[in-house]
């Protein structure tokens, strides 16, 4: 392990805990969803704004007015690194409702923040309950609240896209809100699977037009799959 890697371990702890402790004490003191849900977004683009500068890592923005920032969505991400939540944070405009594993939520810090400030947490071994979450977390959102998920279920280790898993369209149909493909490209060369080294580069974020979802149905899900992946291989 290089000075250069323990320097960023380093400093990525001390950001944790500086911006994650006061996190977690208001996200237990606010009440309801959508304003923990501004709380967080608050949070995470300070989070990133310090640290992707830090690690040399630059972000460009594409499609941003695609979009109406009054508006909810469900954003649906590829995910090729750990750097994309970061990406993410500082390009969509939206408070956002991050899907995120259960094993996350035992991180110490960053875990509790995602718990206490009203994220979505699913178990991948029980499709039950991760429909039941993302259904109630859909039903409780307000305003331009949204909702993102990363489509394939997890990280790639190749980069290259994966499967799309279902769990995001079905949250898409049951609130009617439409589905932001999401792209983030560049970011898999700057924490390569394996590595805690964060080396410098670019992640381009490109944003694509909303695809309707009123008054589809559950036999409308494999067009709307095809479609976002048609979107994230563009």
């Amino acid at each position: 392990m290089t000075a250069c890697t323990v320097f960023q371990g380093a400093f990525l702890g001390l950001v944790t805990l500086v911006i994650g402790l006061p996190a977690i004490a208001l996200g237990l003191l606010v009440p309801g969803q959508s304003r923990k849900g501004k709380i967080f977004r608050w949070v995470t683009k300070s989070y990133s704004m310090i640290l992707l500068p830090v690690f040399g890592v630059t972000v460009e923005t594409r499609g941003v007015s695609r979009l109406d920032r009054n508006a909810p969505y469900v954003f649906m991400s590829n995910h090729a690194s750990h750097v994309d939540s970061l990406a993410l944070a500082v390009s969509i405009p939206h408070p956002l409702h991050w899907v995120f594993k259960k094993e996350l939520s035992k991180i110490p810090v960053f875990g509790w923040v995602l718990l206490s400030l009203g994220q979505i947490m699913v178990d991948r071994r029980s499709t039950m309950q991760s429909r039941t979450a993302l259904a109630n977390a859909a039903g409780a959102l307000a305003g331009n609240n949204s909702v993102l998920i990363y489509v394939e279920g997890t990280r790639s280790k190749d980069g290259k896209l994966q499967p799309l898993k279902k769990g995001g369209f079905h949250i898409a149909l049951r609130s009617g809100l439409p589905i932001v493909p999401v792209r983030v490209s560049g970011s898999h060369d700057i924490i390569p699977p394996g590595s805690l080294h964060v080396r410098s580069g670019r992640v381009v974020v490109e944003l694509f037009d909303p695809i309707p979802t009123v008054g589809k149905t559950e036999a409308d899900v494999p067009e709307l799959m095809a479609r976002v992946r048609a979107a994230l291989l563009s």
